[in-house]
């Protein structure tokens, strides 16, 4: 029974994130963002929050149009980390 929860699990988890509608671009672009935020002090429901409107406005995109902000954004935020 174990071994069937684990693996109904794992198949859940990666069905989930197949089915995301965020390129792997934004989703690097989002973990810098989301340290960036730590490190200034934000809470976490204010990353939250941040989080939510992040997606809302890439999901509005088209994917090579947000492919290409996230790919931008991600070269600004590794520039404003160093």
């Amino acid at each position: 029974m174990n071994k069937l929860s684990i693996a109904l699990l794992t198949t859940l988890c990666l069905g989930l994130t197949a089915c995301s509608k965020m390129p792997k671009e934004c989703e690097e672009s989002w973990e810098k963002l989301e340290s960036l935020s730590k490190q200034m002090g934000l809470s976490e429901d204010q990353i939250k929050e941040q989080k939510k409107q992040f997606e809302e406005e890439i999901s509005k995109k088209p994917k090579d149009e947000a492919i290409q902000i996230c790919k931008t954004q991600t070269s600004f935020l590794g520039l404003v980390g160093k």
